[in-house]
């Protein structure tokens, strides 16, 4: 009987969690709500404030239980086999950028979460959920970047905040610096741009790599 009440406690927490996602999606992360997201799921609101303790523990447990983008991170990680080489892992690290880029622009519910950070930064439960979310990137960056002695989190910091900038600017322009962002062609330009990127500042790093060889 126990088991049997865990598992339809799992189910309608997942219910409740799949449909603030939709919520967010449908009105902003400003103007969903506890009843708005309990309608939604077929819950009594009593079972959210049981479940996640209100509203803030709502927002963490959707961020944690990776219906935002940490779950995303962990599958490519463990899809990822170990022992890289620099070069291979900067292909791989290219395509994780792209793999993400595409994954932000198909998840709204993370559009909307990223613009309400932006806009509650100074609260705790904003620096909870970055702090979260940065712990999954630091995960990747240990097994996945090349040259850790060239500080990737800070690169890796650039290209994720170009890429939630240009996903986010998609929602409300059609252009950015002429390349239209309504069709493939101009995502497909953008993924080209980051595979160059990557290619290019493997290749940065390698020769910087070899004259501090040289010099010892």
């Amino acid at each position: 009987m126990k088991i049997v009440k865990r598992r339809n406690r799992q189910m309608t927490m997942e219910r409740i969690l799949r449909a603030m996602g939709d919520v967010m999606a449908e009105r902003g992360t400003e103007k969903a709500g506890i009843n708005a997201v309990a309608e939604k799921a077929g819950v009594n609101k009593v079972l959210i404030y049981r479940y996640f303790g209100g509203w803030n523990g709502l927002l963490e447990a959707y961020v944690q239980r990776g219906f935002f983008l940490s779950m995303f991170n962990e599958k490519f990680l463990d899809a990822v086999p170990d022992n890289l080489t620099a070069e291979n892992r900067s292909k791989v690290w290219s395509e994780y950028t792209i793999q993400y880029m595409r994954e932000f622009r198909a998840r709204k519910p993370s559009q909307e979460l990223i613009r309400w950070e932006m806009s509650h930064g100074e609260t705790e439960l904003a620096r909870r959920l970055a702090e979260f979310r940065d712990n999954s990137y630091k995960k990747l960056v240990d097994k996945l970047a090349p040259f850790s002695e060239y500080d990737p989190i800070a690169i890796t910091s650039l290209m994720v905040a170009a890429v939630t900038n240009v996903v986010l600017t998609s929602t409300q322009r059609d252009h950015i610096g002429g390349i239209d962002l309504r069709t493939d062609a101009g995502w497909e330009r953008l993924e080209t741009a980051i595979r160059r990127i990557y290619s290019g500042l493997n290749i940065a790093l390698e020769l910087e790599a070899t004259k501090k060889a040289e010099v010892k």
